[in-house]
């Protein structure tokens, strides 16, 4: 997990004040790029600013690579890069649309400064508008060559070479919500939903509507490595799934009521292996995983498999809190006892662990307890440095089994003693005891510990 400070700012507490918001979020194909959008509202005019990333391979993290203040007017709608070869820079290129009624094109540029420390910058290479209509989204074709921009109710398309408007969609009534290309042998056609419920497919080499549905599609996602389209609908709050082909105009999947949340984004995200098994209406599901993420911030997935075989050697070792940066008292408190489990195991040893060890109340008291009702330090430092001390409950198995053994003697013992103090009492009153017929005779208890002396090694009175 990668945490990023976008705003790079001193971060204050105060509840009062208006702090920045980041917005608006877009990777490049390679994840080589991130663009970010951070808004934050004043009285007179919002405070608006887009940043552009580059990820560096010996940190492995994204540095800020240009900062550009009020790209837009008004509030940023949507932004989307072109996925195509960013081995060419001229080929890599950012779109962002406002509620300024204009589409602005970012491409990276070469910094002639000599003393600039970076050698390339993003600026504005062309503004384009549509009857000072608001623009409110954009996305490019699988190839790059066609830009889509949607105005309200219409979606327009742009030559991404020489930026000229190539032709008009409209299918009123209703803005535009969500647009995106179909891919692979689905390329020619386009996807748009609308907010009054319309989910429209044109074809592109027409220019014609091919078919539409009546559907509240909130979120249309794509599918990078097939031709099928997820689309999430939001109806008396429940959400529900439908995939299909856009030459298709029947679904190939339906999942209703998946969620009784809002769904407000959607991901494939590739495999690494194809899955080669399972029933024939998860096919869609072999090459990618779709993910969804609820307005409550759940993270949800579809999956064909029993939930033992979903889990991964990585998942169940918790490799998101080994990926975490190590702490002082992390190592305290954690790596203690997975050191002591390996010099177990070195020396072929089963350990018998106290169950209540995880669930130290020391521990639970430190780490659970607000700060500003914790007690003094003096009195939970005695108490955490005790609960860190070896248990003597963490026994090997010979010493408990030995345990046990000594306990049984011993209460095997405890009843002879009983026994013999009735029988010394029963002597004592009996009368017909005769002096010279008195033997010398040993209890049981005693035989036990003539029978342990006997045993005991006295090997060492040799050396003298």
């Amino acid at each position: 997990v990668l945490q990023l400070d976008i705003v790079q700012r001193q971060y204050i507490h105060e509840a009062g004040l208006k702090q920045s918001d980041l917005v608006k979020v877009a990777f490049s194909a390679q994840g080589t790029w991130l663009a970010t959008v951070e808004e934050r509202e004043e009285v007179t005019d919002p405070e608006l600013e887009l940043k552009l990333w580059f990820f560096e391979e010996e940190t492995q993290s994204f540095k800020l690579n240009t900062r550009i203040n009020a790209p837009h007017d008004n509030h940023i709608t949507d932004m989307c890069f072109r996925d195509m070869d960013e081995l060419e820079d001229d080929s890599l290129i950012l779109v962002t649309t406002g509620r300024d009624c204009v589409f602005k094109v970012w491409a990276m540029v070469e910094d002639t400064d000599p003393e600039a420390q970076q050698s390339v910058s993003w600026s504005c290479d062309f503004v384009g508008s549509y009857h000072n209509y608001q623009a409110t989204n954009c996305c490019f074709s699988e190839d790059g060559s066609l830009l889509a921009v949607s105005f309200e109710e219409t979606v327009t398309l742009w030559d991404s070479v020489t930026w000229d408007l190539k032709c008009t969609f409209c299918h009123p009534p209703g803005n535009i919500r969500n647009i995106c290309f179909g891919r692979l042998t689905c390329s020619k056609y386009l996807i748009g939903a609308t907010d009054y419920g319309f989910l429209c497919c044109w074809n592109l080499l027409t220019c014609a509507l091919e078919w539409s549905a009546h559907l509240n599609v909130v979120v249309l996602q794509p599918d990078p490595l097939s031709e099928h389209i997820a689309a999430v609908s939001w109806l008396s709050k429940e959400s529900s799934l439908f995939v299909f082909k856009p030459n298709e105009p029947r679904p190939i999947y339906i999942q209703r009521n998946l969620c009784n949340e809002k769904i407000i984004l959607a991901a494939f995200v590739p495999r690494d292996e194809p899955e080669t098994t399972g029933p024939e209406k998860y096919l869609w599901l072999r090459r990618s995983q779709l993910f969804f993420l609820t307005d409550t911030q759940e993270l949800m997935t579809l999956s064909t498999k029993p939930l033992g075989e979903r889990l991964t050697p990585s998942s169940k070792q918790l490799a998101v809190e080994e990926s975490l940066p190590m702490t002082p008292f992390s190592l305290l408190l954690g790596k203690h006892r997975r050191q002591q489990s390996q010099e177990d195991t070195d020396l072929g040893k089963l350990v018998v662990h106290n169950k209540h060890d995880q669930a130290s109340p020391a521990v639970k008291e430190l780490l659970h307890t607000p700060a500003h009702v914790l007690p003094s330090a003096s009195f939970l430092c005695p108490i955490f440095i005790n609960s860190l001390l070896i248990s003597k409950e963490n026994k090997s198995a010979e010493e408990v089994a030995d345990e046990v053994e000594m306990e049984s003697e011993k209460t095997e013992d405890d009843s002879d003693e009983e026994r013999d103090v009735k029988e010394m009492e029963q002597e004592d009153t009996s009368h017909m005891e005769l002096l010279g017929e008195i033997t010398c005779k040993l209890s049981k208890s005693q035989e036990k510990e003539l029978r342990k002396i006997r045993k005991m090694d006295y090997s060492w009175i040799s050396a003298f």
